[in-house]
């Protein structure tokens, strides 16, 4: 029994084990870690964007409640201050959110500034004496690595995370009104969740290619530019300039038919709990001011829903940013060790 007991234990530290080694080595979960050190590090600025952001969420609902307030006492002629806190809330959100952008892009310009000479150092020590076709590339490189990271920092506090607070605030809202309709309409969004993963998987390969040959064409261009009359360097930077014209239509062409295909999905959630709400407006006593509500609420949630799904494309797009980086990185390291065992073995 104690045999098996020390059995299992110590599977169990070796997966752990594996699973570490495995972090470690993997561009992917560098990018993820490097961007939650700098959400930490910044943790005054985080906490700022996320309280103002709850405010923000929550005053973005005033206008809606108001304006099924006003419809419904139209009839009556007594009206009271409903247009007046109408049009004070419709003024005091858009305020709120340009507060908070301010707030976020002084977190981004920080972090942009930080994560570009770390970038940029880590490549000067790792490498040799490379070319200038090869530390344009590797420059190129770094800084699309640094805006992924920056970005997706910018993403995860200033875009993912008030979106998915918007959907939590506004279903909540939407449940307490008719729960009914609103666990339907919720339901419906599990449908362009999965498109989401499906769509990001399968355009994997192409972003790759798209941030790889990014930063190849700007060797290339520096090198046809410094060599002169080298019709070498002239055709390939002429080749890898037309594989990145192909590579960022192929990913343009098919990133907008998936976002096409994730909004109709969106579009047709919505217009289910609609026709639902039409079916029973006798049996739960629906009035225009209800209808309203409804509308604005559902409309609410799949904006935020698109933008949710929109950061999360451009975060996972970042990602892979990072990930040619790394690649490229590694290899200028590894051509780096081995000119060192050249000139030892010398």
């Amino acid at each position: 029994m104690a045999q098996q007991v020390l059995l299992i234990r110590l599977q169990r530290e070796r997966i752990a084990r594996l699973l570490r080694l495995r972090m470690q080595v993997s561009p992917a979960w560098q990018f993820y870690r490097d961007v939650f050190l700098l959400i930490w590090e910044y943790k005054g600025y985080s906490l700022a964007i996320f309280v103002v952001t709850i405010f923000q969420e929550f005053a973005a609902l005033w206008p809606v409640n108001l304006l099924g307030q006003f419809i419904d006492r139209l009839d009556s002629g007594d009206l009271g201050n409903t247009v007046v806190l109408f049009m004070a809330a419709s003024a005091f959100y858009p305020a709120l959110v340009r507060a908070n952008v301010m707030l976020r892009h002084k977190m981004f310009y920080e972090t942009d500034f930080q994560k570009r000479v770390e970038l940029i150092f880590r490549i000067a020590d790792r490498g040799d004496r490379i070319s200038p076709e090869a530390a344009g590339s590797a420059y190129t490189k770094a800084v699309n690595a640094v805006s992924g990271i920056t970005n997706a920092t910018y993403h995860v506090l200033g875009s993912f995370t008030p979106v998915v607070i918007k959907i939590i605030i506004v279903a909540g809202s939407l449940l307490g009104y008719n729960r009914f309709l609103g666990m339907i309409y919720l339901a419906s969004l599990i449908v362009p969740a999965i498109m989401t993963v499906v769509f990001n998987k399968r355009l994997q390969v192409l972003r790759d290619a798209e941030y790889s040959v990014i930063g190849e064409g700007s060797g290339a261009g520096i090198r046809a530019i410094s060599e002169r009359g080298n019709l070498v360097a002239c055709e390939k930077f002429v080749s890898i300039s037309r594989t990145r014209k192909n590579v960022l239509q192929s990913l343009l062409y098919r990133s907008q038919f998936f976002l096409y295909l994730r909004e109709a999905a969106l579009v047709g959630s919505q217009f289910l709990v609609v026709f639902i709400a039409l079916g029973l407006r006798q049996e739960i006593g629906m009035t225009a001011g209800d209808f309203t509500k409804i509308i604005g609420y559902t409309a609410q949630v799949a904006g935020a829903f698109i933008t949710a799904a929109s950061c999360l494309d451009n975060i996972i797009s970042y990602s892979r940013a990072y990930h040619v980086f790394a690649i490229d990185c590694d290899a200028l390291e590894a051509r780096s060790a081995a000119s060192t065992d050249k000139e030892d073995n010398v």
